[in-house]
C-alpha cells in the first residue's frame, strides 16, 4: 500500500508545545492516517521529517519559529481530512464560534499590556533566538519577565538582567518554569496553602518539592521566585 504524504509550512507562526501536542494529537485521530505531526521547524524537527519519509527539498529552509503540519496516511483524502483538522484546531472553531471584533486577542506583547492596565508581569516562552528581543519588550513595557524560554545565549541573559535591575524589574529565567507571585502561579506551580514562608530556586521541580512539602508539614507558601539554573558568576 503507497503512503500519501501532505507537509504544509506557515511562515512565522509560532504555537507552544502545548499547542502543538494538542493538534498533533487530533491529526493521529483522524481514521486512516498513519502518521503526522505539528512541529515547529528546528533543526531536530527537520530530522524527524525526513525519518518520516519527506524529502530533504520539502524541509529546506525551514526555520524555528515556522509551523510544519505533516501528515503521512493511507489514502489522499484521510491526508486532506486530517490537514483540515488542523487548521479548524488552531482556528479554534468554525466560524460561528469566532470571537467577536471587540473581543479580539492581541497579536503582540505591547497590545497585551496596553489592554491589560493592571498587569504588572510578562511570562516568555518562544524559541531561544528571539526569547531576549521579546523580554525587552516586556521591559520596557514596565513589566517583570518569567523568561520560560531555553537555549538563550548567555550575554543576552546578563544584558537583560543588567538592564531589569536599571529599570527596578526582575528577570526570572532564562529556563525558568516555576513561580508564584502573591498566590498566583506561573508556568507550572503546585496548589498550596498560603503562608510565611518564601522559595528563591534555580530548579523548578525543586522549588515545587518545597511548596508541596511546606504545605505537608502544616506551614505555607506566599511567593516563589524561580531564577533559572545558570551560573552568572
Amino acid at each position: 500500500m503507497t503512503d500519501h504524504r501532505l507537509l504544509e509550512v506557515r511562515r512565522d507562526a509560532y504555537v507552544d508545545s502545548v499547542g502543538l501536542l494538542n493538534v498533533s494529537q487530533e491529526m493521529q485521530d483522524v481514521s486512516d492516517v498513519t502518521w503526522a505531526n505539528a512541529l515547529m521547524g528546528t533543526p531536530a524537527n527537520l530530522e524527524l521529517l525526513q525519518d518520516a519519509g519527506f524529502g530533504a527539498g520539502e524541509v529546506e529552509g525551514l526555520r524555528a519559529n515556522d509551523l510544519v503540519l505533516a501528515v503521512v496516511a493511507e489514502s489522499e483524502d484521510a491526508a486532506r481530512r486530517a490537514m483540515d483538522v488542523a487548521t479548524e484546531s488552531m482556528r479554534g472553531g468554525g466560524p460561528e464560534e469566532a470571537a467577536p471584533a471587540e473581543a479580539a486577542v492581541p497579536r503582540s506583547l505591547e497590545e497585551a499590556a496596553a489592554s491589560l492596565g493592571d498587569a504588572n508581569i510578562a511570562v516568555v516562552s518562544v524559541p531561544g533566538e528571539y526569547a531576549a528581543l521579546e523580554a525587552h519588550k516586556a521591559l520596557s513595557a514596565g513589566l517583570h519577565v518569567l523568561l520560560f524560554s531555553d537555549h538563550v545565549p548567555v550575554e543576552d541573559e546578563v544584558t537583560l538582567k543588567r538592564r531589569a535591575a536599571d529599570l527596578g524589574l526582575l528577570v526570572m529565567g532564562p529556563g525558568a518554569g516555576t513561580a508564584m507571585l502573591g498566590g498566583a502561579g506561573l508556568g507550572f506551580a503546585n496548589a498550596v496553602r498560603p503562608g510565611p514562608v518564601r522559595v528563591v530556586a534555580a530548579a523548578g521541580t525543586g522549588a515545587q518539592e518545597a511548596m508541596t512539602l511546606l504545605h505537608r508539614w502544616g506551614s505555607g507558601v506566599s511567593d516563589v521566585v524561580g531564577v533559572g539554573g545558570r551560573d552568572l558568576s
